[in-house]
């Protein structure tokens, strides 16, 4: 009865993920922060008026690849929660697969965009806005591990 609830609240919770997963995103960066996560980098990102646009642009373009990557990292996580109580080595191995990728994606992603920022506006802007991309990306992954249990971590409890 214990693993039904917790895998409810499990699925629940994927779900939610999935259906919001921008908006989980922004209300993680504003309970860490206070401020979204454009107003964060625009506070962070001090750029002339000349360089202004091509950022914006740039970033634009990055978040856009961004949140695709949010939105199957949410599509892994519900996928996850429907199968938590019954996980196959098969279910397993294609979760983890799905994460590696994941993760990745995101590096092959700061790459291009590094390389982009750096060759457009200069190389100090271009590595402070992946640094404090990255920084955001591992805490939300930090509030996303707190909220998704470890495989058998209830049976292990009881």
């Amino acid at each position: 009865m214990k693993n039904s609830i917790i895998t409810v609240c499990l699925v629940l919770f994927a779900f939610t993920l999935f259906a919001q997963n921008n908006n989980e995103e922004i209300g993680l960066v504003k309970s860490i922060y206070g401020m979204e996560r454009k107003d964060l980098i625009a506070r962070h990102i001090v750029l002339d008026e000349t360089k202004m646009d091509i950022f914006w642009q740039l970033y634009d373009e990055y978040e856009i690849e961004r949140s695709e990557l949010g939105l199957k990292r949410a599509q892994n996580i519900a996928t996850y929660a429907r199968k938590y109580d019954r996980l196959t080595n098969e279910d397993a191995d294609l979760l983890m697969k799905t994460t590696f990728e994941l993760n990745l994606n995101f590096v092959q992603l700061w790459d291009k965009t590094y390389r982009k920022m750096a060759k457009s506006i200069s190389p100090v802007t271009a590595a402070q806005f992946i640094q404090a991309e990255m920084f955001i990306e591992s805490m939300i992954k930090q509030e996303l591990a707190m909220d998704i249990p470890l495989i058998g971590e209830f049976e292990m409890k009881n």
